[in-house]
């Protein structure tokens, strides 16, 4: 999914928000100012790791759709991609995939156009039969690797990823943490994933709150993209489409000169 070797962007935002068709409108003009990779997230009514931001737009998004989070899901992820040539990835809870079914919802997210599906918070005793049903329906099933967890389990967790790991460029915090990152201990951290999966890339979101801290984690880290989404939904409550997709060129670019 990943073949540039240099890194790139990787914008997200939730399936519905505001609503349908605004939505589906700021991700293709995300693809068209400079993302190489869509994160589309099913809306759900407990984001529990994603900070107030993401969290605001999963319920506006829930109302906009009529509380249907897979069948906007669904719908937006078969718009963009009919629309774009960038991939694209959901990013869903495992309560939403273990109350659709696993393999339900990998066929319908394949059937939908999607190149790959990240759940992020999956237990570890599901991990094989997710990614089984993944490759069974054709797409691929990143992982979030923990920053936290034991050698063996991140291990385990990286081989098991396709398509590309999840790093988290902060340890413990929620989508949307903006107090700074420690660029030395994520490349640490990169360098351990790597160790255990040298062959599946590397993208990594939290805390990349500014282009230049964005360049940084493209340039210092070793990583092969990098993941914004709070300051995208951000700049779009705060100043509509316009300001969200002027925002996105601005991160395109200053991962761009990292090259």
């Amino acid at each position: 999914m990943l073949e540039q070797r240099q890194p790139v962007l990787c914008a997200f935002s939730v399936a519905g928000y505001p609503d349908e068709r605004a939505g589906v409108e700021a991700l293709v003009a995300y693809a068209r100012n400079g993302a190489s990779v869509l994160e589309v997230g099913a809306p759900t009514t407990d984001p529990w790791l994603d900070g107030p931001v993401i969290a605001a737009a999963h319920r506006r998004a829930l109302r906009s759709g009529g509380g249907d989070g897979v069948a906007v899901t669904l719908a937006t992820v078969r718009q963009v991609s009919a629309l774009t040539r960038q991939p694209v990835v959901v990013m869903s809870y495992w309560a939403t995939v273990a109350a659709r079914g696993p393999q339900r919802m990998a066929n319908e997210l394949a059937a939908s156009g999607a190149s790959g599906c990240m759940v992020a918070d999956i237990p570890p005793e599901e991990v094989e039969s997710w990614t089984a049903a993944a490759a069974r329906a054709g797409i691929s099933a990143p992982l979030l690797a923990g920053r936290e967890a034991p050698p063996g389990e991140l291990a385990a967790v990286c081989r098991a990823a396709t398509g590309f790991v999840y790093a988290p460029a902060v340890a413990g915090q929620r989508t949307g943490y903006s107090d700074g990152l420690d660029l030395e201990a994520l490349a640490s951290f990169v360098a351990s994933v790597r160790r255990a999966a040298p062959r599946t890339p590397v993208l990594s979101g939290i805390g990349v709150s500014t282009p230049g801290l964005a360049a940084s984690v493209a340039r210092r880290t070793g990583v092969n993209g990098v993941v914004i989404g709070s300051p995208l939904i951000r700049a779009y409550a705060d100043g509509g489409p316009d300001a969200a997709v002027g925002l996105l060129g601005e991160f395109a670019a200053s991962v761009s000169r990292a090259r």
